[in-house]
């Protein structure tokens, strides 16, 4: 499906339930299938990746195809690994061209049985599990925190434990710490010194819990009302003290004039007629790069320049994000380069698109996109693919005032 969007104030006045966290939901899912207990999940995530993972967890079926969920696939290779049985996991063909090959080797060099039945180094993958011994590990940071948090996840089952030691530039820090922070919510200890992480075999205690509302999903919201004349929301859901990383979008886009503050548990953010923007905007994004693309779309809303670093991972997510940015945004005649692990913003004027925008198969891309509505009226492609983490996000963009209209193919 095709959409209009259009808004005719250029004004924002809304509350907004924002959606839970996948990221939460996805580690408390793996948490109880290792807990010799069961609890209770509040609020879980109703994204597609969440879905996917749980339908997973449930399967009779020794075949698991997760779609284009790439922590399913990452948190689920390690989990089939330590399971009895024989299993084969796949994806969507983008997952096929997501390497796995860091993560693999980190499991076969611990014990276990993995096999690639296509392309070395990628899925789908054929997994005997078994028994794992664990013990001490290396493993490249450098392409996919999931990596570190797939093997800490099932690191308290593990006769020896786990012992990881952290090789390259890690990347999503934060997201390793919210990792560590639920499990230690579980009962199970961890101690991270330097470039390694150590978990002594251990047991998951039950306990309930309810998912926070997701950070990420925040700087969509945040980057209309930096594109706004004018506005203010009220976000509920989310929490003053998170275990989530992305929760620095709130210093981030004050950067671009946005001011919060929480206040009986909700967040109010707003912006204010011609609000002082930052003279300095160049960031590095390394730790929180599902960011970027809010961000750059955000300054070039502004007309800035900026080079936002930190980027190397994003080749290997939904899209290519950096090549799908660069192109999409040629077609507002903004101007731009990238390299693996940057993209430089020119100061541009940009314009309404004469040609529809794509989302290149890619949620963040369809969300950064639709901001622009607010500055003249854009065309998008496949806004379905927003239900991998944020299925109510177009209902939510009518609640602030935005026109979205359905388009015939």
């Amino acid at each position: 499906m095709n959409y209009h969007i259009s808004h005719k104030t250029k004004k924002i006045d809304a509350e907004i339930n924002l959606p839970k966290s996948k990221s939460l939901s996805n580690r408390a899912l793996i948490i109880k299938a290792l807990c010799s207990e069961s609890f209770t999940i509040e609020d879980l995530s109703s994204s597609k990746d969440t879905q996917l993972l749980s339908k997973a967890l449930h399967s009779q079926s020794s075949t698991i195809n997760v779609g284009d969920s790439g922590t399913a696939f990452r948190f689920l290779t390690s989990l089939l690994s330590t399971k009895s049985g024989e299993f084969i996991l796949s994806g969507s063909e983008r997952m096929k061209e997501r390497p796995i090959k860091d993560l693999v080797n980190a499991l076969t060099a611990l014990g276990a049985d993995i096999e690639y039945l296509e392309k070395e180094g990628y899925p789908p993958l054929k997994i005997a599990g078994k028994t794992i011994e664990g013990g001490k590990v290396s493993i490249d940071a450098s392409i996919s925190s999931q990596f570190v948090s797939a093997l800490l996840l099932i690191a308290p089952s593990l006769k020896k434990g786990l012992e990881i030691t952290l090789l390259g530039n890690v990347l999503s820090k934060p997201y390793i710490s919210m990792t560590l922070k639920m499990m230690t919510y579980y009962g199970v200890d961890s101690q991270w010194d330097g470039n390694t992480i150590c978990v002594k075999k251990q047991s998951y205690v039950a306990k309930d819990i309810q998912i926070e509302g997701d950070w990420s999903a925040l700087a969509f919201l945040l980057e209309i009302l930096v594109l706004s004349e004018e506005g203010k929301l009220k976000i509920n859901g989310l929490f003053e003290e998170s275990w989530q990383g992305d929760y620095k979008l709130l210093e981030i886009f004050k950067l671009l004039g946005i001011e919060s503050k929480f206040q009986n548990s909700s967040l109010y953010v707003s912006k204010r007629k011609n609000s002082e923007i930052s003279k300095s905007l160049d960031l590095s994004l390394v730790n929180y790069p599902d960011l970027a693309q809010a961000y750059c779309c955000s300054l070039v809303g502004l007309s800035r320049n900026a080079t936002i670093s930190g980027l190397q991972n994003l080749k290997y997510k939904e899209s290519h994000r950096l090549a799908a940015l660069k192109k999409e945004l040629e077609k507002l005649n903004q101007k731009s380069e990238y390299t693996d692990s940057e993209i430089k913003l020119q100061n541009s004027k940009i314009a309404a698109p004469k040609q529809n925008l794509e989302t290149h198969n890619d949620h963040r891309m369809a969300m950064c996109l639709a901001p622009f509505g607010i500055l003249f009226d854009v065309k998008i492609n496949d806004v379905e693919v927003v239900s991998k983490s944020y299925p109510t996000f177009w209902e939510d963009l009518k609640k602030m005032g935005f026109i979205v209209t359905a388009l015939s193919h």
